[in-house]
């Protein structure tokens, strides 16, 4: 596939910025072998590195707002059972991985970012009446410091756009297809431009490296949205990923020789290059 986009395109995608995030963002916040995905340790080491961090946000059985990705706890936890039939009490009986690091609330994640860094959180499941939305909303609005939204689900981000138009909100996309079932049926069709521009009319879209391609990028440029990418976890990866896409989500960064440096150039900088 031939990535390259011409000068004058991309000038344009560059001047309808909405969110700034830099040039990478820390898929989960900046994780290794010894830290954790979506710790504690993880955003503390993404803020350190002045890394903007995605973090993801599920609902426990009393719905608190943890951050934690997959709906299962057995790849992070070791116990096959899903994260929502355990109180948040009870979660704290789990660790992550071979750490003593424990399912971080959202409340104490933002704390420990504090502003110092964006935020881009994802929403996760599909919870009944919006209940996610509104409880991720009513926490967003108080806290200090620049984030969007995102999601697989354009409902999700139909919520922010009806009830609140002022956060940046995000719609993910990925057509890549791991096994054929109806998670993989649902995010295919939401991945269809004419979806989002219909229902969510994101102020950025996400797209999986995996399954890019230029029909995604163009509908994104023709509606005004910045167009970002995930996940980057080589060099090979971010600098294909770097030719189209104004911001890149990267994880696995220890083995790159990748310069992360200029994360924070100008937009008339990068332009420039």
């Amino acid at each position: 596939m031939n990535y390259e986009i011409r000068r004058e395109v991309c000038i344009a995608y560059y001047a309808n910025a909405y969110v700034n995030f830099g040039k990478y963002i820390a898929h989960r916040g900046l994780y290794n072998n010894e830290i954790p995905e979506n710790s504690i340790s993880a955003f503390k080491n993404a803020v350190d590195k002045g890394f903007s961090v995605e973090l993801d946000i599920r609902l426990t059985k009393d719905c608190k707002m943890v951050v934690f990705h997959d709906s299962n706890l057995k790849r992070m936890c070791g116990v096959d059972a899903e994260i929502s039939d355990f109180t948040y009490e009870q979660l704290k009986a789990f660790s992550l991985g071979n750490s003593d690091e424990k399912i971080p609330l959202l409340s104490d994640v933002l704390k420990v970012i504090d502003g110092k860094v964006p935020v881009l959180a994802e929403l996760k499941g599909g919870y009944a009446f919006w209940e996610l939305e509104k409880r991720v909303y009513h926490i967003l609005k108080q806290y200090n410091g620049d984030y969007a939204v995102e999601s697989f689900n354009p409902l999700s981000m139909l919520w922010f756009r009806i009830f609140a138009p002022e956060i940046k909100r995000g719609q993910l996309i990925s057509e890549f297809k791991n096994k054929l079932d109806k998670n993989y049926i649902l995010r295919k069709i939401s991945s269809k431009p004419f979806i989002w521009k219909l229902i969510s009319k994101p102020d950025f879209v996400a797209a999986d490296l995996r399954s890019i391609s230029m029909e995604q990028l163009f509908a994104s440029l023709d509606m005004g949205a910045d167009f970002i990418t995930w996940t980057a976890n080589s060099d090979e990866l971010i600098d294909a990923a770097e030719q189209f896409s104004k911001t890149v989500i990267i994880e696995n960064t220890e083995s790159m020789s990748h310069d992360f440096s200029d994360n924070w150039k100008s937009e008339e900088e990068s332009v420039e290059d």
